[in-house]
């Protein structure tokens, strides 16, 4: 009973500590936003596209001063002490605010207070505790709400939310997307891999002809984005255009893998909410190649056991490629019907160790392997195993990074803790 006491004490103890270093690295976050006098704000939010567009915008706008960007982790946690940190001396930051639950964006807004907000889509996500798209909008909406004095709020025009957005803008709004109305319009959209995504961006003062290196028409999105950004921060159209077109694919987010025997893997591995499905699906199907495969993991926001998402996922997979491949704990819930089963072109695994093997027994010259997934499978693991020694085979991952970053996937999970990795790595080389 005595040592049940002193473990809760311990624990109490240790929680109301974290407390409060929490509020004072906020605090000190609020004074640090105040003094700063000098750098120029941007601040992106939305349902999808949120780090591939701060990433091309932090690209961008280092092409013409000092740049400073937050990416990925995009919770108040890490969002306070970049703000903390932030030198004067930065002309630009980029900070990503992603939201999981109510009552999150407002006290980030405070903070960021950005000279310029984005929003790149309102769709269903987190839908445990943001159930609907008006709960959603609201939330988000109050990173418009709380922009700086004499700021610009991007927003979708393509988005059928934007105009309740745009009605609580503190600031002048911008639109950019694919309807005729949008002041930044995205047109002659074109990719389908190998070619990458070219396009044309419109204004009333620059039609913008783009080459970039990503995989996928849907990437048109963060691309209008960041270019009506740029533009209104005053960045020259050239530069733009060159560092759009010398950026490279975040990793994870339909990043390409390029194997021996001209194969290729497309890695969109971070994040699988079910509306981005039919995107990445659609890289696949336009994809020239000799075989396309889609391997599926762990799709995100899925209620119950999931039977309803991963049959759906089976059904819009089913036009895209020749071969589906389900890989976790869910992977018999596709109900595929029994011709695709007996014919092989559906199978599913239980462990990503297994499916790799797989895709190396049965690999053929110049395919395609779409992999689509959340983070929480560490998916990439099948195509890294392609070509590297892969040993961190664990089912579950606590860490939200792909594990190129992370660079520990040659050594057996249970090695990661306590040091014991690093000794391994010391032994080898």
């Amino acid at each position: 009973m005595k040592h049940g006491m002193l473990g809760r004490l311990a624990e109490q103890t240790k929680s109301f500590r974290a407390f409060v270093h929490r509020r004072i690295t906020i605090n000190r976050a609020h004074l640090a936003r105040n003094r700063n006098k000098n750098t120029r704000f941007v601040a992106v939010t939305g349902s999808s596209a949120k780090t591939t567009l701060c990433a091309l915008l932090d690209h961008i706008l280092s092409g013409v001063g000092p740049t400073a960007a937050q990416l990925s982790a995009n919770t108040m946690p890490k969002i306070a002490p970049f703000i903390r940190d932030l030198g004067n001396e930065h002309e630009f930051a980029v900070v990503e605010a992603g939201i999981g639950a109510t009552d999150r964006m407002i006290h980030m807004a405070r903070l960021i207070r950005p000279h310029i907000a984005v929003v790149t889509m309102i769709q269903l996500e987190h839908k445990k505790e943001l159930p609907d798209l008006d709960s959603i909008a609201r939330e988000k909406g109050y990173l418009v709400e709380h922009m700086a004095p004499a700021s610009i709020a991007v927003l979708n025009a393509d988005d059928e939310r934007t105009d309740g957005l745009a009605q609580r803008a503190n600031g002048k709004v911008v639109t950019f997307g694919q309807a005729a109305g949008a002041d930044y319009r995205a047109v002659e959209i074109s990719a389908g891999y190998p070619d990458r995504l070219s396009l044309v961006v419109c204004s009333s003062e620059l039609k913008l002809k783009l080459q970039t290196q990503l995989v996928g028409v849907h990437f048109w999105l963060p691309v209008t984005a960041a270019v009506a950004v740029a533009h209104q921060l005053g960045v020259p159209s050239d530069i733009i255009a060159e560092r759009i077109a010398s950026f490279e694919p975040f990793v994870g987010r339909c990043s390409v893998l390029t194997l021996p025997g001209d194969r290729h893997f497309i890695m969109d591995t971070f994040k699988a909410p079910q509306h981005s499905l039919v995107q990445a699906f659609e890289v696949a199907r336009t994809a020239r190649a000799p075989r396309r495969r889609i391997l599926l993991g762990q799709l995100s926001d899925t209620t119950g056991g999931g039977t309803t998402a991963y049959r759906k996922a089976y059904r819009l997979a089913r036009d895209c490629a020749d071969e589906i491949i389900f890989v976790g704990d869910h992977a018999h819930r596709h109900n595929a019907s029994r011709e695709d089963v007996d014919s092989g072109r559906v199978v599913n695994f239980k462990e990503v160790s297994e499916v790799a093997d797989y895709l190396q027994r049965t690999s053929t010259p110049g395919e395609v392997v779409l992999l689509k997934s959340n983070c929480s499978l560490h998916l990439e693991r099948a195509g890294l195993a392609q070509n590297e020694t892969v040993n961190c085979w664990g089912q579950i991952c606590k860490l939200k990074t792909d594990c190129t970053r992370c660079g520990l996937y040659e050594f057996p999970y249970e090695s990661h803790l306590g040091g014991q990795v690093r000794s391994a790595r010391i032994t080898a080389l």
